[in-house]
């Protein structure tokens, strides 16, 4: 188990492989008397319908053997246009709160970027990450931002949308010592971090 102490926000994360995938389970808490909004809604579609994917993150491999899972905005890529940017719905997390969530990555695990679609099998590599580092996405309430309440499959969630002074978002992260088999992309494919 990995934690990350310092204030005003913390994390705890633990991961382990199972027979289903990766499994990562956190807790995200706020030290603070104030609301935050923590950014781990992944969206999913079925059809045209949009839903929450409780399971989902972006996966990135990173320096051959670290595995980044993202629950958190990302920016526009550079490589490739985008017509529609893709941000994750928030969570609130109340003064002095908790909030859990969890990742389910079936094995392999396959990198995954909102703005790319998965890989081909001609487009495929294989690898081992030796780390798996879980980031986080989680912003106080700033002036300029648009907070709408919006119920997706029966969830409640909140958009975050509007222009507001940086930093975009802080990020909690945590490194879980874990092995992993992960399938990546042999072609082009940009490897984002989160957006700051």
């Amino acid at each position: 188990m990995s934690e990350q102490t310092s204030n005003p926000i913390s994390l705890k994360a633990t991961a382990k492989n199972t027979t289903a995938g990766l499994l990562i389970e956190y807790t995200v808490e706020n030290h603070t008397d104030q609301e935050q909004y923590v950014w781990d809604r992944m969206i999913k579609y079925e059809g045209n319908e949009q839903k929450i994917d409780d399971d989902g993150a972006y996966v990135f491999l990173v320096d051959s053997n670290v595995l980044n899972v993202i629950r958190a905005d990302l920016p526009l890529p550079q490589a490739i246009d985008v017509a529609r940017k893709e941000i994750p719905f928030a969570r609130l997390l109340p003064p002095q709160g908790k909030l859990v969530g969890t990742v389910k990555l079936p094995h392999p695990v396959v990198e995954m970027s909102p703005y790319y679609a998965p890989p081909k099998e001609e487009q495929q590599a294989k690898a081992t990450a030796s780390e798996v580092v879980l980031m986080i996405g989680w912003t106080p309430t700033k002036p300029g931002m648009k907070i709408s309440e919006r119920t997706i499959g029966g969830k409640k969630v909140f958009a975050i949308r509007g222009a507001w002074a940086g930093p975009y978002q802080e990020v909690l992260q945590e490194r879980l010592m874990v092995s992993v088999d992960v399938i990546t992309y042999k072609d082009d494919f940009e490897r984002q971090t989160p957006l700051r």
